[in-house]
């Protein structure tokens, strides 16, 4: 049987109630991982999706376009509820994310986003940043490498702020506490799965769900594991988009 997770949603809520997600990634040859965000976001739940990328040859028939420049960006801010910035971003958009880093949206750093706070962070966020570093980029972070994974979360909190996810085999949660995620398949060990983590992420936290970090891994492990379930020991990431839908459960 499927496990759940329950979202509050009302029932005859309009798309303007469920929140808009801004996606900073896609970037040159990567328009793939934003996509994967952006789908799942929607999947999730979240109203509206725009995708801010300097490559707008292929974006979902459901994302609103954003060109790269601050001044197009200042146009919608207004509206946005939260900003996943990374997701095949590659090493552009850095002026951006500097600028987007100081307003007071939540943001889920993901990937090249990760990248990019690892060289250029000042100072902690007064607004929500939830982070979802592998372990290649939680030891960029700390700028170093390390075994042990429970002190290595707690020194990124420590250092940066914010809530945090130690993604891998027992994926590791820190906002308050430390949470152990006990799901471990290679299942997941595939190009964009991480993508659409951050997407479903995003998607909470535009609902305004609580502890999104919490529930995002459960939706993501819930989606992983009925695939698993049905047999099958190999997926693509759009395979887990397929899956969010059926691992919600609405009040």
């Amino acid at each position: 049987k499927n496990s759940k997770v329950l979202l509050k949603r009302d029932k005859t809520g309009h798309k303007g109630k469920f929140g808009n997600v801004f996606i900073l990634g896609g970037w040159d040859n990567m328009p793939g991982a934003a996509n994967l965000s952006a789908l799942a976001a929607l999947k999730t739940g979240c109203g509206k999706i725009f995708i801010c990328t300097n490559n707008f040859s292929r974006i979902p028939n459901e994302a609103i376009r954003v060109f790269p420049k601050i001044s197009d960006i200042l146009k919608i801010l207004q509206s946005i509820n939260v900003i996943i910035a990374g997701p095949g971003l590659g090493n552009g958009g850095s002026e951006i994310l500097s600028f987007l880093w100081k307003k007071s949206i939540p943001i889920v750093l993901d990937a090249d986003g990760i990248n990019w706070l690892s060289k250029n962070f000042i100072k902690k966020r007064k607004s929500l940043l939830i982070g979802t570093p592998h372990h290649g980029e939680a030891k960029k972070l700390l700028g170093k490498s390390f075994q042990d994974r429970f002190n290595a979360i707690k020194s990124i909190k420590n250092k940066y702020g914010g809530k945090w996810i130690l993604k891998g085999p027992g994926t590791l949660i820190i906002n308050k506490k430390i949470y152990v995620n006990n799901f471990a398949n290679s299942i997941l060990a595939t190009a964009g799965s991480g993508d659409v983590l951050a997407g479903i992420i995003g998607g909470l936290v535009a609902q305004g769900c609580k502890n999104p970090e919490l529930l995002g891994v459960k939706i993501h492990t819930y989606a992983a594991n009925s695939i698993a379930l049905e047999k099958k020991n190999t997926i693509i990431a759009s395979d887990l988009l397929n899956k969010i839908s059926s691992s919600i459960d609405v009040l």
